[in-house]
């Protein structure tokens, strides 16, 4: 069989089918429509977010949000551990501290009840049901798993970490988006305090301390001078102890002047923790809208239908002329035709 008889012989063959094609492309065209009308719109909202450190936190030579990153090791961020900041966004104690939050504008519900609603409310027709999780602790651990899947956390590259959040519904992505820009800008501002904290507990520790200390070196004076009341103080077994006490006392008074001055120190940064993050662009609308072209699906699913209804009444011609033509590749033209012609004079017989 040649080319022109094989397109002539298909030509035929969808002629007679024709009619079939087309109600077969109809019914996947209707039925990618209405999966395109049943695919729920998401909003996709972006945030920009750039570290607000100063100068003596780190130095001017060094980029503050690789320090955010982690990816300078010789550098902390603010003098305090560093942590990179993606992993914060995507871990899991920030993604269930965010399905905690309770918004008052909408019934004072955690966004993880508000999550489990809106996916029953917008889900596909073929899409089940998610059913409440017994008790609130399996309702955030499974918003949290939800929140990681429609949550990206990247850096551009002019460094500066951008998040971005897909939802069903804009109110939402809104509450969560914000949500977790607040959770990220508090765990460095607790961080910042805890810091303080115990920098400030250290030193007032280390200030009680000298203190004490500066008091026995006081009361060992004193009982040396009542001792020494009818003696020569000015000999030399008098005057060495006494003078060595003093000299202790006025270092261990230098000590004591260093540590109220780490003590000042510590109690300044604990009161000035202040949020080291700032919002360059909110996550406010209009936001990215996908939404399935209803047209555009039917479209594909008349060409797809077309194809797929011809295909099949066309796979018996197409079988024969390939396996024709795999004869003739293997064991020649001629051998061909002989095989051929016996086949048809046997079907004559």
């Amino acid at each position: 069989m040649s080319t022109q008889e094989l397109s002539i012989s298909i030509y035929q063959r969808l002629k007679k089918a024709k009619v079939v094609i087309i109600v077969v492309s109809i019914l996947v065209s209707a039925a990618l429509i209405i999966y395109a009308k049943q695919t729920p719109v998401t909003y996709t909202s972006k945030a920009s977010v750039f570290p607000l450190t100063s100068s003596n936190d780190n130095s001017a030579n060094s980029s503050t949000l690789s320090v955010l990153l982690g990816s300078e090791t010789s550098k902390s961020f603010s003098e305090d551990a560093s942590i990179n900041i993606i992993e914060l966004a995507l871990s899991r104690t920030t993604r269930e501290e965010v399905a905690a939050i309770r918004d008052s504008s909408m019934g004072n519900k955690t966004i993880a009840e508000l999550l489990l609603n809106d996916i029953n409310n917008h889900r596909v027709w073929f899409e089940r049901k998610v059913k409440t999780p017994q008790n609130e602790f399996a309702l955030i651990t499974w918003a949290a798993d939800v929140l990681k899947d429609n949550l990206t956390a990247t850096v551009n590259k002019n460094n500066m970490l951008i998040l971005t959040y897909t939802g069903r519904s804009p109110q939402l992505v809104h509450i969560i988006s914000y949500g977790f820009i607040n959770k990220i800008s508090l765990f460095y501002i607790q961080l910042k305090q805890e810091k303080a904290k115990r920098d400030f507990e250290f030193a007032t520790s280390k200030v009680d301390s000298l203190k004490r200390i500066m008091n026995a070196k006081d009361h060992q004076l004193i009982a040396i001078d009542k001792t020494t009341l009818f003696t020569n103080t000015s000999k030399l077994q008098f005057r060495v102890p006494t003078e060595n006490l003093i000299a202790d006392k006025e270092m261990i008074r230098e000590q004591y002047a260093t540590a109220v001055a780490n003590q000042q120190n510590a109690a300044y940064k604990l009161q000035k923790a202040t949020p080291v993050i700032k919002v360059l662009d909110k996550p406010e609308p209009p936001y990215d809208i996908e939404n399935h072209s209803a047209i555009l699906f039917g479209l594909i699913g008349l060409f797809a239908g077309a194809l797929l209804a011809s295909l099949f009444f066309a796979s018996r011609i197409l079988l024969k002329f390939l396996k024709d033509e795999l004869h003739k590749a293997i064991f020649g033209t001629n051998v061909s035709k002989t095989i051929s012609a016996k086949s048809n004079t046997a079907s004559m017989l």
